[in-house]
């Protein structure tokens, strides 16, 4: 009898050891040096699209002085807004796609598309050669922002996921200052297809690498990041099914079926929608600002050297301010940081409306570029925080993607004012109240988890 009371005790003893922190891993050291590599290559992989989408803006006083082109600003601002039609496009395709085929498939297979038709760009002969293969391009860079921030966010250390975001997603602004300070020193030279070569040349340094060194997500990608993500690996059948909810399997599916049906259910439509609007304006503003503040200081008689110096400082200023605040972000959450840092930009671009000193105007392009970029990449941070691993890069791909709309506005609402004589002052206070309304949509998502 005494043996038959104590035969359970040995069958308990697994189980209370497995609910116990796991021991430390002896491979750690190796783990944060692949997190390292992680990080550096998916910001590699957004610095270099960063630098194909910026480069226009920097090039576009260059192409509306070529008599082979024969560009107008409205055709020039038509011929802007494709990319970002198709990084639209790209993302929403492409970010489900992430969640079923692996981020790093997707993110080799969109760098080699604008890699190639940035190529295209680079040789074409006509405005509608070159605005097709903008479009193109554009698909293949909105597949792999939210590829590599669901892939950096994986292999995030934990407690410091905005600080991720903000490193790969600084990727753009640091693509801007190459495109800006690549067209002042050799712009001259270069003209403006050498500075889109350039650009295809580094993309094509940067997937090679990614080719050979980036892995895809970690096995236990269903990170149980919220009370849901727990449910749900509890009702696929317990803690063995972690790996079967984040890839996909038959028990994900039946509790949910379908990844872009999942970002609309669960009480997450109206937050959703509310990030989707924010990110549409805060875009309009950032892009609007990249697209056409070089030819807007033009306009407000700034020479070329210095106009192209605004573009420099806006991107400088985003990559630099940046940091610090999603620091904040990683203290005391996104909420409150986004909201204040889409504010800062409405009231920075205000001030860039009015001119003046070159000192005063530089200091308020970059607190623009602080607040615009800063609010981009720690909504990234709110939004992948918001859903479970299963459907992130789904929700990444819907917010940014469909946000993209503001990209597209943007270099079309510069044309069409400055074609209709409005003035700069104008572009400027329409990016400005854009910047506000983000912030306005913002405040309103629920504070709660998505």
């Amino acid at each position: 009898m005494t043996t038959d009371v104590q035969a359970p005790a040995p069958a308990r003893a697994p189980a209370r050891a497995s609910a116990r922190p796991p021991a430390p891993d002896p491979t750690d050291r190796r783990a944060r040096a692949l997190t390292r590599a992680v990080v550096a290559l998916c910001t590699a992989a957004i610095t270099v699209e960063g630098f194909d989408l910026i480069v226009y803006g920097v090039a576009m006083p260059s192409m509306l002085a070529d008599p082979g082109l024969g560009l107008d600003k409205s055709l020039a601002g038509t011929l802007g807004s494709l990319v970002y039609l198709g990084m639209l496009i790209g993302a929403v395709v492409c970010g489900p796609l992430a969640d079923r085929l692996g981020r790093r498939r997707l993110v080799l297979a969109s760098g080699v598309i604008f890699t190639l038709f940035t190529v295209g760009c680079a040789v074409a002969a006509t405005p509608w050669q070159f605005g097709l293969f903008r479009l193109l391009a554009g698909i293949g860079m909105g597949g792999v922002m939210p590829s590599c921030v669901a892939l950096a966010k994986e292999y995030a250390p934990r407690g410091r996921s905005a600080l991720v975001a903000t490193v790969v997603l600084a990727g753009v602004p640091v693509g801007g200052v190459l495109a800006a300070l690549t067209a002042a020193a050799w712009g001259g030279a270069l003209g403006w297809r050498g500075l889109f070569g350039v650009g295809a040349a580094l993309s094509t340094l940067v997937f090679a690498g990614a080719y050979a060194l980036l892995p895809d997500s970690r096995p236990a990608a269903a990170d149980a990041p919220g009370p849901r993500a727990t449910a749900s690996t509890a009702s696929a059948g317990g803690p063995g099914s972690g790996a079967g909810l984040a890839s996909g399997g038959p028990a994900a599916e039946a509790k949910n079926p379908s990844p872009a049906r999942s970002v609309l259910s669960d009480g997450r439509a109206r937050t959703t929608v509310l990030f989707v609007v924010a990110n549409f304006a805060v875009l309009l503003a950032w892009y609007g600002l990249n697209t056409w503040l070089t030819q807007l200081m033009r306009e407000m008689d700034y020479p070329l050297g210095s106009a192209l110096q605004f573009t420099l400082v806006l991107n400088l200023g985003a990559v630099i301010g940046s940091f610090a605040i999603a620091a904040v972000a990683d203290r005391i959450g996104p909420r409150f940081v986004t909201i204040g840092s889409a504010a800062l930009s409405a009231v920075a671009v205000v001030g860039l409306s009015l001119g003046g000193n070159t000192v005063v105007v530089l200091c308020l392009t970059a607190l623009a570029g602080v607040g615009a970029h800063s609010s981009l990449t720690v909504l990234n941070d709110w939004v992948a925080s918001s859903y479970p691993a299963s459907i992130r890069a789904t929700a990444l791909g819907y917010v940014s993607g469909f946000g993209r709309g503001g990209a597209i506005v943007a270099p079309l609402l510069g044309g069409w004012i400055l074609t209709a004589s409005l003035g700069p002052t104008t572009v400027f206070y329409v990016f400005a109240a854009s910047a506000a309304l983000s912030a306005a949509a913002l405040l309103a998502i629920p504070s709660r988890r998505a």
